[in-house]
């Protein structure tokens, strides 16, 4: 008997085996279900009838639970051909990370390889030391999240992988790209270890002579960033600390340049300038291509990976100036460049060109840029440097002549990659140009005047190197701009169609990733 309130629900269900239809009778009440059958002939059919309502009803749950209905070796052939185009395209970005790439390269190369190995849909999330990627295909997807903890810089692999990003067309088999990619690896650095840290000291002479130094200052300089560049690489090589390494290998570098020092002037023959030397014997500390990251990172507004960056490189310039601070102090020297250069007139501009040429080529071989690369940047940053300086000397704020070499010195490198075939990268040419800009004196000297309670000088040395690094990233965003449609116009690094579909990629005009 039916109770008040509640009623009764009919199910009719049609067997195509049964002689006559059963039905079902279901009584709801609350949570319990309770199933009445009956049959209008005999107890077979009614079995029969139970077992095909059974049936149906399974069935009914495997396709709510399964999308793919009951096929599930398919279902798992296709997770796991997921599985390998996600890891192949996380591969690649955790490559193109651990080599120095801004977040805007890594997210655009993940895209345009998802895209080559037949993933329908991808997005990732990039910061300094961690990559989160989800992909979507064949009606399913994965999502994975990946700790990059391998920081470095190595230009001539990224350049590697840009040209292999650049070339990708649709149906690339996962196997043939994850073969590419660690042939890219595996490849050999282009410089020997030895030339490697040899071009450490040239750079910081380089750099002692732009700060004013002597040539007894520059070749103490040499031999100091020489040991240190030496006990630098030892200790990366073992996966040391990357603040302990700075810190100690600035320790080294300003020991030695203060013990040489001491024991010239101790001989009487010459007198060395404590100053400018023992900064200088530091500035292959400096992290310069992870601030020009940052500062490229911050315009993108990719900011998750700009703040990330830009904060390791403040702690390594803070881990590198403490160094610096320490021996200063024990010793009581001052640590304010001069205010002139040893030489004048026409001698003057020949050895800032030649000093630049010179520390910024140094730099690039630091970088691992190939040769042929490292000469471009480092003749563009003789040319651009000189005319910064000669602008700072005729009247033109620091700051001011800073943002207008780094404009320069984009719009050049763009014309040179073009005329390459894109085979010299941008970044690749302008990091080296720019990097002897940065003021690394007046950075650490505000360390140590900040260390000894000397505010004013400290917060004049500060914002000084503040708007000059500033400067740098203007002008570099400003060619950028005015040289590049991906800077120019904000676009979705996650829909690589898109931007191949751009009013700027028709005729000659092809969209190319630089």
């Amino acid at each position: 008997m039916r109770q008040p309130g509640q009623g009764w629900r009919i199910v009719i269900i049609i067997a195509p085996d049964l002689t006559l239809s059963s039905w079902i009778l279901a009584e709801v009440r609350g949570d319990n279900y309770f199933m009445k059958q009956g049959s209008t002939q005999n107890n077979i059919g009614a079995e029969k009838s139970e077992s095909s309502a059974e049936d149906a009803l399974q069935q009914s749950k495997g396709d709510t639970l399964n999308p793919h209905g009951s096929e599930h070796d398919e279902l798992r052939a296709l997770r796991d051909r997921l599985a390998a185009q996600s890891g192949v395209v996380t591969h690649l970005g955790r490559t193109l990370l651990a080599a120095g790439a801004s977040a805007y390269l890594v997210k655009f190369s993940m895209a345009r390889l998802a895209n080559a190995v037949g993933i329908e849909a991808q997005h990732s999330q990039v910061t300094f030391s961690e990559i989160v990627t989800s992909v979507y295909a064949h009606g399913t997807f994965r999502t994975e999240s990946h700790e990059q903890r391998t920081f470095g810089t190595n230009a001539a692999r990224l350049d590697d992988l840009r040209l292999f990003v650049r070339a990708l067309k649709p149906g690339l088999l996962v196997e043939d790209a994850q073969q590419r990619i660690d042939e890219i690896v595996h490849r050999k650095p282009p410089y020997p270890a030895v030339i490697n840290c040899l071009a450490s000291g040239v750079a910081c002479a380089g750099f002692c002579f732009l700060n004013r130094g002597g040539l007894v200052e520059c070749l103490v300089v040499a031999i100091a960033a020489l040991c240190g560049q030496i006990l630098r690489r030892a200790m990366l090589k073992r996966h040391a600390n990357h603040f302990g390494v700075w810190m100690l290998c600035g320790l080294l570098a300003s020991l030695i340049y203060m013990g040489v020092s001491q024991a010239l002037v101790l001989t009487g023959l010459v007198s060395v300038g404590h100053p400018q030397g023992i900064i200088s014997a530091v500035l292959f500390l400096v992290p310069g291509f992870p601030l020009v990251t940052a500062i490229l990172d911050l315009v993108r507004m990719d900011f998750l990976a700009g703040i990330s960056r830009m904060t390791y490189v403040i702690m390594l310039v803070i881990s590198a100036g403490i160094s610096v601070w320490m021996i200063a102090t024990l010793f009581q020297w001052h640590i304010d460049p001069p205010t002139a250069f040893p030489v004048t007139g026409v001698a003057l501009y020949l050895l800032q060109f030649t000093c630049s040429v010179v520390a910024s080529f140094g730099f690039a071989v630091l970088f691992s840029i190939r040769p042929q690369v490292a000469i471009c940047a480092a003749l563009v940053a003789g040319f651009a440097n000189v005319g910064r300086l000669f602008l700072v000397t005729q009247g033109m704020l620091p700051q001011a002549a800073v943002g207008l070499a780094a404009l320069t010195i984009g719009i050049v490198a763009h014309f040179i990659s073009r005329l390459s075939g894109f085979r010299f990268s941008r970044t690749s040419l302008t990091v080296p140009a720019v990097v002897i800009m940065i003021p690394g004196v007046p950075l650490y000297a505000a360390i140590t005047h900040l260390s000894n309670g000397d505010i004013p000088q400290a917060t004049a040395a500060l914002v000084q190197v503040f708007f000059v690094v500033l400067s740098i990233g203007v002008g570099l965003a400003i060619s950028r701009m005015l040289t590049d449609p991906g800077w120019r116009i904000d676009r979705d690094t996650a829909q690589p169609r898109l931007l191949e579909k751009t009013g700027w990629n028709d005729g000659n005009r092809r969209f190319q990733m630089r």
